[in-house]
């Protein structure tokens, strides 16, 4: 390089490094940034400007020492989308303006064993919630991906296999999928999924709420009654993800039934040790006139259901919905004793951690276990114990563990599978096989055996 320009970088670097200090006599102060310790200035020579590690180093500098910080990380954020580069691992950028959860495409594959073990689990919770006299009903939420697979970058990804694996499925009884009725109303040119956001429009939990009540009152859904509340602009969640907030327009939809009114109250959760639950409540409704579902449900749901509520909840006599994917949390036990029928909403990317690792089956069987009666007298684990396994095509076994009154709280292992009890939520279930298995606990636990007829 000639002497001429090396000067020139040289000059160029100076007046970036010395600007923070111009700034900060002149009076103006950072605020603070990204909840961490400023980036210390590197060492810096005119031979090492060229250094690739350099560069990195003085941009994370001047992003934390600049006054203008935060609108720097959003100039680079821009940068980024510009050159096709996501300044998120947590979003991939798509065609035509269109953004991805990552985490949704890198969910694994489903061998034809997982998809057995998938129908399986539905079915083991079916009758895990049938035998105590109530109604379960399961909706799977399409992931975005898999009805707007245009736009996806060219990659390696599962999401669609795994879509058409479910969907190609004719049972279980309790089991509602919506992808063929997703994408004839996308065919339709209805915006059922967001462009910036992960989740689906109202238009698309539309279509999932009129499955949902046809499975439970055949006939009984009125596409007359999707009313047109509002026209307002939708922050995406992938944009705040990017660091890039951006809104698009979005029509804001509610199910108005003929002849019938709705009342809403926020009601607060307790946990089985009678501590207030504070990070979600409860949504009572009542409608007042002949109800389409009778009888008083609960809807447990992820973060699709929030879309969901107001297109279903006119429906049910009375209904609780709640923000809660995990039937043994101790502060569900209330409406899950109170509840006829539960639905129980789950995301497509959320099946192999919910419905298969944690055993949606085993979950449901702890929050009702009250409602069996156990095989065995209760028995106190002290450290551990080998329990036999059970080979019966009569009915399904499980495991229950209770942690008792007045104790803290403790690991417990059965197998490949473990669960933390609490004072909150006192309570575990593991389905039983043929292969024996040891139980273990970190304190003394009661434990017993319940079968559950197939």
């Amino acid at each position: 390089m000639k002497k001429f320009e090396a000067w020139i970088i040289a000059g160029i670097f100076t007046a970036l490094v010395a600007l923070p200090t111009m700034v900060f006599v002149a009076g103006a102060r950072p605020e603070p940034n990204q909840n961490r310790p400023p980036t210390p200035l590197p060492e810096i020579s005119v031979s090492g400007m060229l250094d690739r590690e350099l560069t990195p180093q003085l941009d994370a500098y001047l992003e934390d020492a600049l006054i203008i910080a935060p609108g720097a990380v959003a100039a680079e954020a821009w940068t980024d989308v510009a050159l096709g580069d996501s300044p998120s691992d947590q979003v991939t950028l798509g065609n035509n303006g269109w953004l991805y959860y990552t985490f949704s495409l890198t969910r694994p594959c489903l061998s034809d064993e997982d998809v057995a073990r998938f129908v399986d689990t539905i079915e083991r919770a079916e009758r895990a919630v049938a035998v105590t006299g109530r109604t379960l009903i399961v909706g799977v939420a399409p992931d975005k991906a898999t009805v707007v697979p245009e736009f996806l970058p060219e990659m390696d990804t599962c999401v669609e296999d795994v879509a058409d694996r479910l969907r190609a499925l004719e049972g279980p009884d309790a089991l509602v999928t919506v992808w063929d009725e997703m994408r004839k109303a996308r065919a339709d040119d209805r915006p059922i999924y967001f462009r910036l956001d992960t989740h689906w429009t109202d238009q698309g939990a539309a279509v999932m709420g009129e499955a949902l009540v046809e499975a439970l009152a055949p006939g009984g859904w009125d596409p007359d009654a999707v009313a047109h509340t509002a026209t307002v602009d939708h922050e995406g969640d992938l944009t705040v993800l990017l660091g890039l907030p951006a809104t698009e327009p979005a029509d804001e939809l509610e199910t108005m039934l003929p002849d019938s009114t709705s009342t809403r109250e926020i009601r607060k959760l307790y946990s089985a040790d009678g501590v207030e639950y504070e990070r979600v409540v409860a949504v009572d409704y009542e409608a007042a006139g002949d109800p389409v579902v009778p009888g008083h449900s609960l809807v447990m749901h992820d973060s699709y259901g929030w879309a969901l509520t107001p297109m279903i909840a006119p429906y049910f006599e009375s209904a609780a919905i709640i923000s809660e994917v995990d039937p043994s949390a101790g502060h569900m036990k209330t409406d899950l004793d109170r509840a006829e029928i539960v639905v129980y909403e789950i995301v497509q990317r959320s099946i192999h951690e919910f419905v298969l690792d944690l055993d949606l089956a085993a979950r449901f069987v702890a929050a009702y276990a009250d409602s069996y009666e156990p095989i065995d007298a209760r028995q106190t684990l002290r450290t551990s114990a080998n329990l036999t396994g059970v080979a019966s095509t009569d009915a399904d076994w499980y495991l229950v563990v209770e942690l008792p009154a007045g104790n803290e709280a403790t690991a417990v292992t059965y197998g490949d599978s473990n669960a933390s009890l609490t004072p909150a939520s006192p309570r575990a279930a593991f389905h039983m096989t043929s292969d024996s298995s040891t139980l273990t606990a970190s304190l003394p636990v009661d434990y017993y055996v319940v079968a559950i007829p197939r």
